[in-house]
């Protein structure tokens, strides 16, 4: 049974179990993840009437997505995998989203990026345990950069915890290794320490 938390738009978690969502909690608060993500997780755990004691596993987004809000969310997954000794699975969120949302023919997955712009990657089919498989690298894009996927089927949609949980309920039976739990942000943080100021007497 697998908890899996997600931070890259709101603050979502949910608990899994072959294939079905269990239980399923949602603020769609951008700016308060801090303040949500222990409820979030309260609410998962009681709407699927289990306890933390009956998670044998978690899994977290690792983005792309903004510095703040990410962290908070694997930091929250980290913690309740250290707790219980259980293992820790970290999914990219738009391969979550293209392996939820196929199409028949390749596709671009886009989520917004702030500043204008947005993380971005194409995937060409599924492979045998039904996960997209990426036909470019991840990346950050301008609106105008968009046009060079003018081809592509676009999918523009938020990740939530429920297609984590998805995701990495088949990867790990596909033996697929999510142990890279270091956070995608693809550009720097918004906010970087100011300069040392000269002090004078």
């Amino acid at each position: 049974m697998i908890l899996a938390i997600d931070t890259t738009a709101g603050t979502t978690a949910a608990v899994i179990e072959n294939q079905q969502v269990l239980g399923f909690s949602e603020f769609d608060d951008r700016f308060g993840h801090a303040e949500n993500i222990g409820s979030a997780i309260q609410q998962a755990l009681q709407r699927a009437q289990v306890t933390a004691a009956g998670i044998t596993s978690v899994a977290i987004s690792r983005g792309p997505a903004s510095y703040t809000g990410l962290r908070v969310g694997m930091a929250a997954g980290v913690a309740f995998a250290t707790a219980r000794s259980i293992s820790l699975h970290a999914v990219v969120a738009l391969d979550a989203v293209a392996t939820a949302y196929p199409s028949e023919n390749s596709w671009l997955v886009i989520s917004d990026a702030k500043r204008g712009e947005f993380f971005a990657c194409s995937y060409s089919g599924v492979d045998d345990s039904g996960l997209a498989i990426r036909s470019s690298e991840l990346e950050v894009l301008k609106p105008e950069q968009l046009e060079q996927y003018s081809n592509l089927t676009k999918v523009d949609l938020n990740c939530d915890a429920k297609l984590v949980g998805l995701y990495a309920e088949k990867a790990i039976a596909a033996g697929v290794e999510l142990h890279d739990a270091t956070a995608l942000y693809l550009r720097s943080p918004d906010v970087t320490p100011s300069t040392k100021k000269r002090v004078t007497g």
